[in-house]
Protein backbone atom coordinates (compact mmCIF):
# COMPACT_ATOMS: atom_id res chain seq x y z
CA UNK A 1 0.00 0.00 0.00
CA UNK A 2 1.33 3.28 -1.03
CA UNK A 3 0.52 6.41 0.88
CA UNK A 4 0.17 9.88 -0.66
CA UNK A 5 1.24 12.85 1.22
CA UNK A 6 0.81 16.00 -0.30
CA UNK A 7 -0.23 19.91 0.30
CA UNK A 8 -3.68 21.33 -0.49
CA UNK A 9 -3.75 23.38 -3.55
CA UNK A 10 -7.59 24.40 -4.89
CA UNK A 11 -8.19 25.27 -8.33
CA UNK A 12 -11.56 24.18 -7.95
CA UNK A 13 -14.52 24.08 -5.62
CA UNK A 14 -14.79 20.34 -5.74
CA UNK A 15 -12.03 17.32 -3.91
CA UNK A 16 -11.84 14.61 -6.44
CA UNK A 17 -12.11 11.41 -4.02
CA UNK A 18 -9.37 10.39 -2.32
CA UNK A 19 -7.78 7.31 -0.80
CA UNK A 20 -5.23 6.41 1.77
CA UNK A 21 -3.68 9.84 1.42
CA UNK A 22 -2.46 12.83 3.76
CA UNK A 23 -3.61 16.41 2.71
CA UNK A 24 -2.13 19.23 4.54
CA UNK A 25 -3.95 22.43 3.86
CA UNK A 26 -2.99 25.77 4.90
CA UNK A 27 -5.34 28.39 3.92
CA UNK A 28 -3.93 31.45 2.35
CA UNK A 29 -7.71 32.88 2.10
CA UNK A 30 -11.19 31.82 3.08
CA UNK A 31 -12.56 28.52 0.91
CA UNK A 32 -15.42 26.11 0.59
CA UNK A 33 -14.84 22.45 -0.55
CA UNK A 34 -17.52 19.74 -1.43
CA UNK A 35 -16.58 16.11 -2.06
CA UNK A 36 -17.79 12.41 -1.20
CA UNK A 37 -15.84 11.28 1.68
CA UNK A 38 -13.88 8.02 2.34
CA UNK A 39 -13.33 7.62 5.68
CA UNK A 40 -11.55 10.55 6.87
CA UNK A 41 -9.72 11.97 10.02
CA UNK A 42 -10.38 15.69 9.89
CA UNK A 43 -7.42 17.41 12.58
CA UNK A 44 -7.14 21.46 13.28
CA UNK A 45 -4.12 22.66 13.78
CA UNK A 46 -4.93 26.58 13.63
CA UNK A 47 -8.03 28.01 13.52
CA UNK A 48 -11.03 26.92 12.72
CA UNK A 49 -12.75 24.42 9.88
CA UNK A 50 -16.98 24.18 9.37
CA UNK A 51 -18.21 20.53 8.26
CA UNK A 52 -21.85 20.42 6.81
CA UNK A 53 -22.77 16.84 5.60
CA UNK A 54 -25.91 14.36 6.65
CA UNK A 55 -27.70 17.92 7.94
CA UNK A 56 -25.74 18.47 10.29
CA UNK A 57 -23.45 21.37 11.15
CA UNK A 58 -19.83 20.88 13.11
CA UNK A 59 -17.35 23.07 14.17
CA UNK A 60 -14.08 21.67 14.65
CA UNK A 61 -11.17 24.04 16.43
CA UNK A 62 -7.64 24.30 17.12
CA UNK A 63 -6.13 21.15 18.73
CA UNK A 64 -9.66 19.09 18.02
CA UNK A 65 -10.21 16.24 15.38
CA UNK A 66 -13.33 14.85 13.92
CA UNK A 67 -13.49 11.39 12.20
CA UNK A 68 -15.95 10.69 9.55
CA UNK A 69 -17.78 7.76 7.89
CA UNK A 70 -17.04 6.73 4.23
CA UNK A 71 -19.65 7.97 1.78
CA UNK A 72 -20.95 10.98 3.05
CA UNK A 73 -21.37 14.73 0.97
CA UNK A 74 -19.32 16.85 3.23
CA UNK A 75 -18.65 20.95 2.51
CA UNK A 76 -15.73 21.87 4.33
CA UNK A 77 -15.17 25.65 4.58
CA UNK A 78 -11.99 27.56 6.46
CA UNK A 79 -11.13 30.79 6.91
CA UNK A 80 -7.73 32.10 6.29
CA UNK A 81 -5.42 31.16 8.27
CA UNK A 82 -6.54 27.82 8.98
CA UNK A 83 -3.88 25.11 9.11
CA UNK A 84 -5.03 21.34 9.60
CA UNK A 85 -4.44 17.49 8.00
CA UNK A 86 -6.79 15.58 6.58
CA UNK A 87 -6.63 11.41 6.95
CA UNK A 88 -8.20 9.81 3.94
CA UNK A 89 -8.60 6.14 4.49
CA UNK A 90 -9.89 3.95 2.44
CA UNK A 91 -12.94 1.56 2.87
CA UNK A 92 -10.69 -1.45 1.86
CA UNK A 93 -8.29 -0.56 4.67
CA UNK A 94 -10.48 0.37 7.46
CA UNK A 95 -12.60 -3.14 6.24
CA UNK A 96 -9.21 -4.91 6.63
CA UNK A 97 -8.10 -3.68 9.86
CA UNK A 98 -11.62 -3.74 11.71
CA UNK A 99 -11.77 -7.78 10.52
CA UNK A 100 -8.49 -8.28 11.78
CA UNK A 101 -9.16 -6.56 15.15
CA UNK A 102 -13.19 -8.26 15.55
CA UNK A 103 -13.13 -11.07 12.90
CA UNK A 104 -16.80 -9.29 12.05
CA UNK A 105 -17.64 -8.97 8.35
CA UNK A 106 -19.46 -5.67 8.13
CA UNK A 107 -18.12 -1.92 7.84
CA UNK A 108 -17.34 0.13 10.91
CA UNK A 109 -19.01 3.09 11.45
CA UNK A 110 -17.72 5.71 13.63
CA UNK A 111 -19.20 7.98 15.69
CA UNK A 112 -18.97 11.13 14.10
CA UNK A 113 -18.60 13.45 17.45
CA UNK A 114 -15.86 16.26 17.84
CA UNK A 115 -12.98 15.11 19.95
CA UNK A 116 -10.13 17.08 21.79
CA UNK A 117 -6.25 16.11 21.32
CA UNK A 118 -5.29 15.61 25.04
CA UNK A 119 -4.29 12.40 26.53
CA UNK A 120 -4.99 9.49 24.15
CA UNK A 121 -2.54 7.72 21.91
CA UNK A 122 -4.69 8.94 18.71
CA UNK A 123 -4.04 12.63 20.09
CA UNK A 124 -0.68 12.36 20.99
CA UNK A 125 0.48 10.12 16.98
CA UNK A 126 -1.95 13.49 15.52
CA UNK A 127 0.48 16.03 17.22
CA UNK A 128 3.46 14.01 16.30
CA UNK A 129 2.27 13.72 12.32
CA UNK A 130 1.29 17.63 12.36
CA UNK A 131 4.73 18.32 13.99
CA UNK A 132 6.94 16.17 11.92
CA UNK A 133 4.77 17.83 8.66
CA UNK A 134 5.93 20.88 9.30
CA UNK A 135 9.91 21.01 11.12
CA UNK A 136 11.06 17.48 9.43
CA UNK A 137 9.21 16.44 6.30
CA UNK A 138 12.00 14.22 4.65
CA UNK A 139 11.48 12.10 8.36
CA UNK A 140 7.60 12.14 8.14
CA UNK A 141 8.01 10.48 4.63
CA UNK A 142 10.16 7.92 6.07
CA UNK A 143 7.35 6.90 8.55
CA UNK A 144 4.60 7.61 6.44
CA UNK A 145 3.50 3.94 5.96
CA UNK A 146 3.83 3.29 9.59
CA UNK A 147 2.04 6.07 11.00
CA UNK A 148 -0.61 5.65 8.14
CA UNK A 149 -1.76 2.12 9.65
CA UNK A 150 -0.96 3.08 13.40
CA UNK A 151 -3.63 5.74 13.20
CA UNK A 152 -5.75 3.72 11.07
CA UNK A 153 -5.66 0.67 13.96
CA UNK A 154 -5.90 2.89 16.86
CA UNK A 155 -9.03 5.22 15.89
CA UNK A 156 -10.98 1.44 15.13
CA UNK A 157 -9.68 0.12 18.25
CA UNK A 158 -10.90 2.81 20.03
CA UNK A 159 -14.21 2.48 18.40
CA UNK A 160 -14.20 -0.73 19.13
CA UNK A 161 -13.65 -0.07 22.89
CA UNK A 162 -16.53 2.59 22.52
CA UNK A 163 -19.31 0.23 20.89
CA UNK A 164 -17.93 -2.33 24.02
CA UNK A 165 -18.87 -0.14 26.45
CA UNK A 166 -22.22 0.93 25.22
CA UNK A 167 -23.14 -2.82 24.94
CA UNK A 168 -23.00 -2.48 28.86
CA UNK A 169 -24.63 0.25 28.96
CA UNK A 170 -28.08 -0.24 30.74
CA UNK A 171 -29.52 3.45 30.29
CA UNK A 172 -31.76 4.45 27.28
CA UNK A 173 -33.32 7.77 27.58
CA UNK A 174 -31.33 9.02 24.75
CA UNK A 175 -31.83 7.61 21.35
CA UNK A 176 -28.37 7.08 19.96
CA UNK A 177 -25.14 6.40 20.81
CA UNK A 178 -23.97 9.55 19.22
CA UNK A 179 -26.24 11.80 21.55
CA UNK A 180 -24.89 9.97 24.65
CA UNK A 181 -21.27 10.05 23.25
CA UNK A 182 -21.82 13.88 23.30
CA UNK A 183 -22.36 14.33 26.21
CA UNK A 184 -19.62 12.36 27.79
CA UNK A 185 -17.35 14.50 25.36
CA UNK A 186 -18.79 17.91 26.61
CA UNK A 187 -18.32 16.79 30.49
CA UNK A 188 -14.27 15.82 29.85
CA UNK A 189 -13.86 18.91 28.02
CA UNK A 190 -15.38 20.96 30.84
CA UNK A 191 -13.05 19.05 33.41
CA UNK A 192 -10.23 19.92 30.78
CA UNK A 193 -10.84 23.85 30.61
CA UNK A 194 -11.47 23.95 34.63
CA UNK A 195 -8.95 21.95 36.10
CA UNK A 196 -8.11 24.53 38.00
CA UNK A 197 -11.47 25.06 39.79
CA UNK A 198 -13.05 23.45 42.40
CA UNK A 199 -15.38 21.23 40.72
CA UNK A 200 -18.14 18.79 41.70
CA UNK A 201 -20.74 16.42 39.94
CA UNK A 202 -23.48 18.94 40.69
CA UNK A 203 -21.43 21.89 38.65
CA UNK A 204 -20.90 19.92 35.75
CA UNK A 205 -24.16 17.88 35.40
CA UNK A 206 -25.56 21.69 35.40
CA UNK A 207 -23.15 22.63 32.85
CA UNK A 208 -24.21 20.08 30.44
CA UNK A 209 -27.82 19.36 31.76
CA UNK A 210 -28.22 16.25 32.53
CA UNK A 211 -28.61 14.70 36.11
CA UNK A 212 -25.29 13.78 38.73
CA UNK A 213 -26.49 10.07 38.53
CA UNK A 214 -26.75 9.59 34.81
CA UNK A 215 -23.92 12.18 34.08
CA UNK A 216 -21.98 9.76 36.76
CA UNK A 217 -23.20 6.42 35.60
CA UNK A 218 -22.81 7.46 31.92
CA UNK A 219 -19.43 8.64 31.82
CA UNK A 220 -18.11 5.49 33.93
CA UNK A 221 -19.48 3.09 31.95
CA UNK A 222 -18.50 4.55 28.49
CA UNK A 223 -14.33 5.64 29.88
CA UNK A 224 -14.19 2.79 32.29
CA UNK A 225 -13.52 5.32 35.18
CA UNK A 226 -15.28 8.31 37.19
CA UNK A 227 -15.05 11.73 36.31
CA UNK A 228 -13.61 12.29 39.57
CA UNK A 229 -11.18 10.02 38.23
CA UNK A 230 -10.46 11.24 35.45
CA UNK A 231 -10.18 14.62 36.88
CA UNK A 232 -7.27 13.77 39.29
CA UNK A 233 -5.53 12.00 36.40
CA UNK A 234 -5.01 15.14 34.14
CA UNK A 235 -4.50 17.10 37.33
CA UNK A 236 -1.51 14.59 38.04
CA UNK A 237 -0.51 15.09 34.19
CA UNK A 238 -0.02 18.43 34.27
CA UNK A 239 1.66 18.40 37.92
CA UNK A 240 4.30 16.50 35.89
CA UNK A 241 4.57 18.83 33.59
CA UNK A 242 5.36 21.73 35.70
CA UNK A 243 7.34 19.39 37.99
CA UNK A 244 9.19 19.11 34.97
CA UNK A 245 9.48 22.00 32.77
CA UNK A 246 8.73 25.12 35.11
CA UNK A 247 10.32 26.71 38.79
CA UNK A 248 6.92 26.87 39.87
CA UNK A 249 6.63 26.31 43.86
CA UNK A 250 5.52 23.05 44.94
CA UNK A 251 2.60 25.02 46.39
CA UNK A 252 1.85 27.29 43.29
CA UNK A 253 2.05 24.10 41.06
CA UNK A 254 -0.64 22.50 43.58
CA UNK A 255 -3.15 25.52 43.06
CA UNK A 256 -2.65 25.94 39.53
CA UNK A 257 -3.59 22.45 39.46
CA UNK A 258 -6.36 22.66 41.35
CA UNK A 259 -5.29 21.10 45.03
CA UNK A 260 -6.31 23.39 47.89
CA UNK A 261 -3.31 22.28 49.89
CA UNK A 262 0.17 21.35 49.83
CA UNK A 263 -0.48 17.84 52.30
CA UNK A 264 -3.51 16.73 50.04
CA UNK A 265 -1.39 17.36 46.79
CA UNK A 266 1.66 15.49 48.36
CA UNK A 267 -0.43 12.71 49.06
CA UNK A 268 -2.38 12.36 46.12
CA UNK A 269 0.61 12.71 43.79
CA UNK A 270 2.84 9.73 45.84
CA UNK A 271 -0.25 7.98 45.48
CA UNK A 272 -0.54 8.32 41.60
CA UNK A 273 2.99 8.73 40.71
CA UNK A 274 4.88 6.41 43.78
CA UNK A 275 6.95 9.34 44.44
CA UNK A 276 6.31 13.03 46.36
CA UNK A 277 6.63 16.10 43.96
CA UNK A 278 9.79 17.31 45.41
CA UNK A 279 11.29 13.59 44.78
CA UNK A 280 9.59 13.36 41.44
CA UNK A 281 11.56 17.40 40.73
CA UNK A 282 14.84 15.51 41.90
CA UNK A 283 14.48 12.87 39.51
CA UNK A 284 14.13 14.50 36.96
Amino acid sequence: MKIKLEELALTSPFLNQLENKILYSNHKKDVSVSYKSTYTIKHVIEGVKYYNYNNQDIKVSKNQYLILNNGSNITSEAKSGTRGLSFFLSKKLMNEVYHYETNANSSIQFLEVIQNTSNSNISNLLNKIAYLYEHNPFFLKQQMDDLFINISELIIQQQIAIDNNFNSLKIVKHNTKQELYKLVTQAKEYLDDNISKDISLDTISKDIGISKYYLHRLFTEINGYTPNNYLTNIRIAKAKDKLRYSKDSIFEIAITCGFDNISYFSNTFKKYVGYSPSQFRKKI
